[in-house]
């Protein structure tokens, strides 16, 4: 028993000898922590080394100088090439650094410090190069993209993709549509490739979003923004105007309030649609294209108010001849054609209707259902008249 006892302390009072060497093991970091590039012919570089204990001596490898005096490099107590000076506290401070006066492409790589700490030597190194501006980014629309007319067709998925070639450190991209931050869902995860010119990797990035476009996304802009240390302040982008084609919408119920008996009224609806329709109107019998007058009745060209926006007016100069309480509305460009019905109603003071209007439509719009835009009494009319 007394035998084990005796082993027993003999094996604690080793370890707690050994404890502390073993904790004696420094910390050492870097500053700059990690790969860092700086701007060609960048003045004043600094590097340094940290220990959280004093340093006996200390040695450095400097990139693109080979000829060192000693096989680890060179003794910053000894002496330090031209255009290299001592940077950073004192050893006893347990720092030890160099500062180059110019980065040339020529001393770019891992800079190295040998720390010798409590009779040890522990390394230490920094990687850095020199910046190179990307190419000019470049976005481009997937070859799967339906196209009509010029545009984008409406209700289809389109994928862009932004490349940003060659540069170094990797450029960042960020996306934006409409002047607002994209989706986070839409952004697709981001490539990256290298690529050896004149003994650099540099690096191409490119990402792609995945945009449901539909026609309210007419005359939005999608932009990619390549942002890179090399630029500054300034930043590339790239610019997709959405020119999305659709046909004319429906219009749910239109119902106007009824003429006035006498005087004039401007019937006005608003249609959204790109390209610009070409409108034809239909009233007791008579059929008017954009442009055309025929007896009271005076069709206007359409009128741009908006984005894939268009105002369409159509004139009775003469209520007290005829008060009708329906016209029909034709609408067509290249992607279709859109038929409105709209229905003038008697309205009390409030602009409520006096009557059922729960009409069947689909006698005069192939079943489509349209909701009330305006109609301009006499006073209202003139001034559009003027305006027009």
């Amino acid at each position: 028993m007394w035998q084990h006892l005796h082993l027993y302390i003999a094996a604690c009072t080793i370890y707690g000898l050994l404890m502390p060497a073993l904790g004696q093991t420094p910390h050492i970091e870097t500053v700059p922590a990690t790969k860092t590039y700086y701007r060609a012919r960048e003045k004043n570089v600094d590097l340094l080394c940290r220990a959280d204990k004093p340093i006996d001596r200390c040695l450095v490898r400097i990139p693109g100088y080979p000829d060192a005096p000693e096989t680890d490099g060179y003794d910053v107590s000894v002496g330090l090439p031209n255009g290299v000076s001592y940077y950073g506290g004192s050893l006893a401070r347990g720092e030890c650094g160099v500062r180059l006066a110019s980065l040339r492409a020529d001393r770019i790589g891992k800079f190295v410090c040998v720390l010798e700490i409590g009779g040890q030597r522990h390394e230490a190194a920094i990687e850095y190069g020199i910046q190179v501006e990307p190419q000019p980014s470049v976005l481009k629309i997937s070859k799967q993209t339906a196209f009509i007319d010029g545009g984008i067709r409406a209700n289809q998925l389109v994928k862009a993709r932004c490349v940003s070639r060659r540069g170094l450190p990797a450029a960042n991209l960020t996306w934006s549509l409409d002047n607002g931050p994209l989706d986070a869902a839409l952004i697709q995860p981001l490539e990256s490739s290298e690529e050896l010119v004149d003994g650099q990797l540099l690096q191409t990035v490119q990402q792609e979003v995945h945009i449901y476009v539909t026609p309210q996304d007419n005359g939005k802009t999608l932009v990619c923004e390549t942002q890179h240390s090399a630029l500054g302040k300034k930043s590339q982008r790239i610019i997709l105007p959405l020119n999305v084609k659709f046909a004319p919408e429906a219009i749910p119920h239109i119902r106007i309030a009824e003429l006035p008996e006498s005087g004039s009224a401007t019937v006005n609806i608003t249609i959204h649609a790109n390209p610009q329709p070409t409108t034809r109107w239909r009233v007791n019998g008579r059929v008017l294209n954009e442009g055309e007058t025929v007896d009271m009745y005076q069709a206007f060209i359409p009128r741009q108010t908006g984005a894939s926006e268009y105002a369409v007016l159509l004139k009775n100069s003469d209520c007290a001849l005829e008060r009708s309480s329906m016209f029909t509305l034709e609408a067509s460009n290249a992607l279709g054609t859109q038929t409105y019905v709209i229905r003038a109603l008697k309205v009390d003071d409030e602009g409520e209707p006096l009557q059922d209007n729960s009409v069947d439509d689909d006698s005069a719009g192939g079943g489509s259902a349209f909701w009330l835009i305006s109609v301009w009494t006499f006073f209202c009319s003139v001034i559009a008249t003027r305006l027009l």
